[in-house]
């Protein structure tokens, strides 16, 4: 989430698939502090609530780091990805009567 930020680009984040039902949760909730840029100062505990067993043995909202697990999306991957993703965008037919315009990143940050 942090790389695809970092593009400076309006992000439209929207769920996917092949989540083990009892962590979409935690990746959602944790993903939407990394979004706000607040996953610094959110409570990594997760609180009492009807599903609370779930979140057992540790009840946290992170799992521990497993030393052996790496991160396989490298810089030119997520690059791929990003190009491809606008190309389709690019593509799209737009709607009648709705106004479009290319966006440029400093366009949508400032307000003059």
């Amino acid at each position: 989430m942090r790389q695809v930020k970092s593009w400076g680009l309006p992000l439209l984040v929207l769920g996917g698939g092949g989540y083990t039902i009892k962590n979409v949760s935690r990746c959602w909730a944790y993903e939407t502090a990394v979004c706000l840029d607040q996953e610094d100062h959110i409570d990594k505990r997760i609180p009492q609530n009807d599903y609370y067993e779930y979140y057992g043995p540790d009840y946290n909202l992170l799992f521990a780091e497993k030393p052996d697990e790496k991160n396989l999306n490298s810089k030119d991957y997520l690059d791929f990805i990003q190009t491809k993703c606008l190309m389709n965008l690019k593509a799209l037919e737009m709607a009648p009567n709705v106004g479009t315009r290319d966006y440029v990143v400093r366009d949508f940050f400032n307000e003059d």
